[in-house]
């Protein structure tokens, strides 16, 4: 409960560059005081560790320590034999696992002990300068680690206090819930204590051996087993729960592991695969973990070698979830869209390409395709984010606005309630969600075979339309957040495609005309994939005669915009044969 630091003695990550004029907390979508209150997460584990620790027995260590001796010796002559067992049930005999005390020191204790003895064993590298501060850079022996992971696994697999199947599986899930649950701590700790002084790097601290563990549990314990299939969704969550605790927020210099931890088939794919998506709501909490970290450090747009690093990993897990989840990413594409910077175009546009698996894109190339006689455009895609939370109290007011246009003046009044709270800010989370909201309950009243011919007037056009009336960086936010419902085909993409289309044909103001223009051009500009609803919806906008697109003075202002138009008109009107707007090749990089 300590008060919020000064920016100048926040707690920083060691990718931080201190030069910006947005302090790393401004350019966050989440508040000051919960981006500290992560920051300083290690700081309360080590002060709970601290307080734990006082009331070990004085020689608990050195039993810790023989008992671990002993397992190393049974491990390296015998595992997996019946000399195994029997110790696992010495040490279930001495309350590991039944006392609640004993399990928590035995693991935290064996924990620090075998971090301790994989760094004491570092194979010395080249670096001698940094031999009495770091073992960064030297080859570290695991065999120590590997055996206390099986030691663990062991554990959870033969835990039996006795009872039905059923309670039998809750013992299991819940020893592995207090021994994730004291790595976690002991990790956090360990953090905490080799951070010395000031801020940034943790050049001290060492993520293999912890990275090693961690690895170790997660493909142990999710391997097809009879005695863990069963609780198969248990573990995931578990495992889930614990990665979510020590996110990059919380441990920056354990971001590496971690992404290479939560992507890992034996936990990402399982989870997704689990049946009826229950995995799916932890998975995406962890993808937004994941984003919160990147945000602030993608909107610059230097970005340090470790940042770079971090993003093209995170490129790849997202390529591979296109590829094989597409369902999950296009499911939650709002809130991921809440999360990623809107200078990341190309991130985005592999969320918005996503579609789900069996449906066929028509070609946007062909000629004269009729969108609104598509089956699929009738069909509304899966929403999976909260749509409703970030509009807050307004939703009220808005809701009797579309029924019967009361408030009377809720359009008027509209702008001022999409800023944040007591700031000049535009919360552009609260607009996405109005965007979407909106048009949800447009499309519930119209008929589809209507929507392009019975737009104005609407109180949903009224709404879209008042955002018009923002300065330019709220238009820009605004067009953002139509732009991110033109997906693939639904009604929700035809929707959109239908106001966009209106928002340039009706505004008076060439600068929204040249902002919509902006808002499709530069999703189209970075290498494939493109949403298909964004294709569709950019090919009619300079194809079709009634928005008189060429004549706009915007498309002739500079010899490297008119160049640029003239690439984009190309390739959308004279296609090759074979082009698609779907999860096309092209070179990912940037």
């Amino acid at each position: 409960g300590s008060s919020v630091p000064s920016n100048d003695d926040r707690a920083s990550s060691p990718f931080e560059g201190r030069s910006d004029k947005l302090t790393h907390q401004q350019s966050s979508s989440i508040s000051a005081i919960s981006l500290n209150n992560l920051a300083e997460a290690t700081k309360r584990a080590a002060e709970a560790t601290d307080v734990t620790a006082r009331n070990d027995p004085p020689n608990m260590k050195q039993q810790v320590t023989f008992l671990l001796d002993n397992w190393m010796r049974i491990h390296s002559e015998a595992a997996g034999t019946e000399k195994a067992l029997q110790y696992i049930q010495l040490l279930q005999q001495n309350g590991i696992g039944k006392n609640e005390d004993q399990t928590e020191r035995f693991f935290r204790l064996s924990t620090e002990l075998v971090v301790e003895a994989v760094l004491k064993n570092a194979v010395n590298g080249e670096s001698g300068a940094l031999k009495e501060l770091s073992t960064q850079g030297k080859a570290l022996n695991y065999g120590v680690m590997d055996a206390y992971a099986k030691l663990v696994s062991l554990l959870i697999r033969h835990m039996n206090g006795g009872g039905t199947m059923e309670q039998v599986a809750t013992q299991r899930i819940s020893l592995l819930n207090k021994v994730l649950g004291v790595t976690v701590r002991t990790l956090m700790t360990d953090y905490e204590k080799n951070k010395g002084e000031g801020h940034g790097a943790n050049p001290r601290w060492d993520q293999r051996p912890w990275f090693r563990l961690l690895l170790n549990l997660v493909i142990d314990l999710n391997s097809p087993s009879p005695s863990l299939d069963p609780i198969s969704f248990g573990i995931l969550s578990v495992f889930g729960s614990a990665f979510h605790v020590v996110q990059p927020l919380v441990v920056p210099g354990f971001a590496f592991a971690w992404l290479e931890l939560v992507s890992h088939r034996m936990f990402l794919s399982n989870l997704l695969l689990v049946k009826g998506q229950k995995g799916w709501g932890i998975a995406h909490q962890l993808l937004i973990d994941l984003f919160l970290f990147l945000e602030p450090h993608l909107r610059k747009i230097e970005l340090t070698d470790a940042m770079k690093h971090l993003y093209k990993g995170t490129l790849r897990v997202l390529l591979v979830l296109l590829h094989d989840f597409p369902a999950f990413l296009a499911g939650y594409h709002l809130s991921f869209c809440n999360v990623i910077p809107e200078n990341c175009v190309q991130l985005r546009n592999l969320v918005l390409s996503a579609f789900p698996k069996g449906m066929v894109l028509p070609d946007p190339f062909t000629p004269n395709l009729k969108i609104d006689l598509l089956p699929e455009i009738s069909r509304s895609p899966v929403i999976l984010s909260n749509v409703t939370g970030p509009l807050g109290g307004m939703r009220v007011d808005l809701d009797g606005y579309l029924k019967n246009r009361q408030p009377a003046d809720f359009v008027s009044a509209l702008l001022p309630r999409l800023y944040k709270d007591g700031k000049n800010e535009i919360d552009a989370a609260r607009v996405n969600s109005l965007v979407l909201y909106v048009g949800i309950q447009a499309i519930a009243r119209l008929q589809n075979t209507q929507i392009a011919h019975t737009l104005a007037h609407t109180p949903e056009m009224e709404i879209l339309q008042k955002l018009m009336e923002f300065d330019d960086r709220g238009r820009y936010i605004s067009l953002n957040a139509i732009a991110n419902q033109l997906r693939y085909p639904s009604s929700h993409t035809h929707y959109y495609s239908c106001v966009m289309l209106f928002l340039f044909s009706e505004a008076s103001d060439e600068g929204v005309k040249e902002q919509v223009t902006r808002v499709l051009l530069e999703r189209l500009i970075v290498h494939r994939p493109h949403p298909w609803g964004l294709l569709i919806t950019f090919i009619e906008l300079i194809k079709n005669q009634r928005y008189q697109f060429w004549s706009h003075p915007f498309t002739r202002c500079a010899t490297e915009i008119e160049k640029v138009f003239e690439s984009v008109a190309r390739s959308c009107l004279s296609p090759p044969s074979h082009r698609s707007a779907t999860t096309g090749g092209g070179d990912m990089s940037q």
